[in-house]
């Protein structure tokens, strides 16, 4: 597990007029051995969209949950991977099998 990934969880804030708000909170930075699975492309309204897939195995931590958001800065590009499932391979607290997909800002 040689790559870190910060780990951000969904979180309700209050701006200045008093409405609500969401934003994104860093939790925790994992280390994580990461592979990509998958690319496929479709075209809608917007035009031609790509998404990749990566699967993931992480050191454990419990605020990790299908909410969450990882952020994984590969060869200087950040990228932005929202968790698709996310299991506790041998049900002991210490490696997680993670699958996220790519989410282009």
């Amino acid at each position: 597990m040689r790559q870190m990934v910060t780990v951000q969880n969904p979180t309700v804030t209050v701006d200045s007029l008093g409405q609500n708000s969401e934003a994104w909170l860093s939790v925790a930075a994992v280390p994580a051995h990461i592979e990509q699975m998958d690319t496929s492309e479709s075209v809608d309204d917007g035009g031609p969209a790509v998404q990749t897939t990566y699967r993931m195995l992480a050191a454990w931590h419990p605020n990790v949950s299908t909410r969450s958001r990882l952020l994984w800065t590969d060869r200087g590009t950040v990228r932005y991977l929202n968790v698709r499932s996310c299991t506790d391979r041998d049900q002991r607290q210490r490696t997680l099998e993670i699958v996220a997909v790519e989410v282009v800002l």
